[in-house]
């Protein structure tokens, strides 16, 4: 009965076109696919941020190139029709696409938050042994970097995908940009959706969302799934009331330092219970699920790293200029997330610096 389901699922995606999309920067490495090192793709990043259609996007690519769409393996683990499965289950996938298709041999396989069967990571080291070439998604809240690392045991390449980014932006917009668009009648256009892009953030769907008050509370969604999904079921947090004013502490307040010690004597000033060990594992929490970072000051000390403050960067603008009320006064700061973010898009390691004189050098790479 599974099979046939997953029969019609296969079929289903090879008759349905592809939907439209912005091509994201994010780039893979396809040589690889053509070597004989077996590397799984893996795609993480932010709730919403895209995953799955830069999966789409990469299958593009292969279409374009030699590939044919019977040639891909799709699956997406939250179609409820074959929910629930189990690791038992998996070889049925293989069984279904090759009793479709007997005159294949090597598809490429496409599975779409994977992390919603259990035992996943043995099957696809198997049949990445086997010479598959293999992408996974997973969501944030249930498949993290670090267990990717531990999983995979160094058999996959982790690409990380984050909201859009200006030029994406424009891309969606529909606006190219060309050499000398700085001389022409379009750098107006330009501007106004710069102050657009600056204000609202890069998540797609508020991107193409017209009406401020939508766009506040489908951010504010995020927010809570983040809170309650990510953090609080997830890592099983009891003082709920200490995670939210740690979390709204750190929305006001990005791009800027952020002492451990401090915060932990404010909060208890206030009557709260916590200590710094605590705000160091939700400072681990938060950046895990892709909410936000934390850089260190460069140094060689691995001490002084630890007891300097850290500064706070957020996944996207949007959610601090849509959740607090503090968009003008802090617009520089603003600024400066979004300039880290498009360094971290880009995979450079980031730190900030601070002189002898004690000025500050916000980015050192």
């Amino acid at each position: 009965m599974l099979k046939e389901k997953l029969k019609i699922i296969i079929k289903e995606f090879h008759d349905t076109p592809l939907p439209d999309l912005i091509e994201r920067n994010q780039k893979i490495d396809f040589s690889i696919l053509q070597s004989p090192v077996k590397k799984i793709i893996t795609i993480i990043g932010p709730r919403r941020a895209g995953k799955t259609y830069f999966l789409f996007q990469i299958i593009k690519k292969l279409l374009a190139g030699k590939a044919d769409i019977t040639d891909i393996l799709y699956i997406n683990f939250e179609d409820e029709r074959i929910l629930p499965m189990s690791a038992n289950d998996f070889q049925q996938i293989m069984d279904a696409y090759f009793e479709l298709y007997k005159d294949k041999q090597s598809p490429f396989i496409f599975f779409d938050e994977i992390q919603n069967i259990s035992g996943w990571e043995k099957f696809a080291r198997r049949i990445n042994d086997q010479g598959y070439r293999v992408f996974l998604t997973g969501s944030n809240s249930r498949l993290l970097s670090r267990e990717i690392a531990t999983e995979l045991r160094g058999r996959t390449l982790v690409y990380e995908i984050f909201p859009f980014s200006f030029i994406e932006f424009l891309a969606a917009k529909r606006v190219t940009l060309n050499n000398n668009i700085l001389y022409g009648s379009e750098r107006h256009q330009i501007r106004q959706l710069f102050e657009e892009y600056f204000f609202t953030g890069g998540y797609p769907e508020i991107v193409f969302i017209k009406d401020k008050i939508t766009k506040s509370r489908i951010l504010q969604d995020y927010f809570n799934t983040v809170f309650y999904k990510d953090l609080v079921e997830r890592y099983k947090i009891k003082n709920r009331e200490l995670l939210r004013h740690w979390l709204n502490a750190l929305i006001m307040n990005i791009s800027s330092l952020v002492s451990f010690s401090k915060i932990e004597n404010d909060f208890k000033s206030r009557g709260m219970k916590l200590s710094r060990a605590t705000l160091s594992a939700f400072a681990r929490y938060i950046e895990d699920t892709f909410f936000g970072f934390f850089v260190e000051i460069h140094s060689e000390s691995i001490r002084k790293r630890q007891v300097n403050p850290k500064k706070f960067y957020l996944v996207d603008q949007g959610i601090h200029n849509f959740l607090t009320l503090s968009f003008a006064e802090n617009k520089g700061r603003i600024l400066e997330n979004m300039v880290f973010l498009e360094l971290k898009r880009r995979g450079f390691p980031v730190y900030y610096y601070k002189t002898k004189g004690g000025l500050e050098v916000d980015f050192l790479l």
